[in-house]
């Protein structure tokens, strides 16, 4: 039987031989309307639990809002039901894929009765269940391998930064421990100082209590603002706007490979088919002619013969 891949969301491979459930539960995942419902059903979610932070909200709202809630639950049950079908109930399989492993345990932790004798921890609980929406969106994958392909260097670039403040530090208490200890009384207070500083928070005052202390202050001030703030957080800027570059490519890479692969598999069984008509045409062709030889009383070996130097000669035109 001619084999088929259906590419989609759900990263498990069908055809023809898998059961028509899990086919059609694979189907079911990738539609756009089943998606879209289970938006609907999240973002509902999240304005039950936001009126339930309200208490002038009438009584008669709440007794509505909190059945709900189990509602909800059930229905992410459900869903979750559907994709491990699609998985043929590979649970292994399911749950190689993070973002499977963080709905299911989402999911499975409301069905925990321990849950309903804290009522925090069972407000975080569904409170969980709102930031899957986050799974949802189409740029979301991308915009977080795009963070974490700038952690590294912006990990390099905060040690850079935090070493030119120790510089600072030190050099502000050589200059105003004396004149202003509120501010450089120590290395903690000055690294303090620097910080607001980084911020823009307040830096004028600062600036103008130190160029009292000091005639060093402005230059200080204004030189390393210019060399933490405008430098550092434009550089910052700068990675992470490069990473999430780098990111989007991949994904339209990606995305037109997938493509490719799928027209090719495409094309392929397309050929197949049409090799398995040419086939089962020949093969009748093959029978009749067989049974009409041996009507007529043809031996065997010469009516073979006979049918392949048709067959050759069919070919040949």
């Amino acid at each position: 039987m001619a084999s088929e891949r259906i590419v989609g969301d759900t990263a498990v491979a069908i055809d023809a031989d898998s059961p028509v459930w899990q086919r059609k539960a694979h189907a079911i995942v990738n539609a756009r309307w089943f998606q879209s419902l289970v938006v609907a059903v999240i973002v509902a979610n999240a304005v039950a639990l936001g009126l339930q932070t309200y208490e002038r909200v009438p009584g008669e709202l709440h007794r509505i809002i909190d059945p709900l809630d189990s509602w909800f639950l059930g229905f992410f049950v459900v869903e979750l039901f559907i994709r491990l079908a699609a998985y043929r109930f590979r649970g292994l399989s399911f749950l190689r894929d993070p973002w499977n492993a963080f709905d299911a345990i989402v999911i499975l932790a409301g069905l925990l009765p321990i849950w309903q004798w804290n009522a925090t921890a069972l407000r975080m609980v569904r409170l969980a269940r709102i930031a899957r929406l986050a799974r949802v969106m189409p740029d979301f994958r991308v915009l977080v391998d795009g963070l974490r392909r700038a952690a590294m260097p912006a990990l390099s670039l905060l040690a850079l930064t935090a070493l030119l403040c120790y510089l600072y530090a030190v050099v502000g208490y050589i200059i105003f421990h004396e004149t202003a200890p509120e501010y450089f009384g120590n290395l903690g207070e000055g690294m303090l100082t620097l910080f607001t500083l980084l911020t823009l928070e307040g830096w004028n005052e600062i600036m103008y209590v130190l160029r009292d202390a000091s005639p060093w202050a402005l230059p200080y001030v204004i030189s390393f603002i210019l060399l933490g703030t405008y430098v550092v957080i434009n550089l910052v800027i700068g990675i992470v706007i490069n990473a999430l570059e780098i990111a989007y490519k991949e994904r339209d890479r990606d995305l037109a490979d997938d493509t490719e692969l799928a027209d090719t598999i495409n094309e392929l069984q397309d050929v197949i088919d049409k090799l398995e008509r040419k086939l089962a045409g020949l093969d009748a062709k093959y029978r009749r002619q067989r049974e009409a030889e041996r009507r007529r009383g043809v031996s065997g070996g010469a009516g073979i013969a006979r049918i392949a130097a048709d067959e050759i000669e069919e070919g040949r035109t």
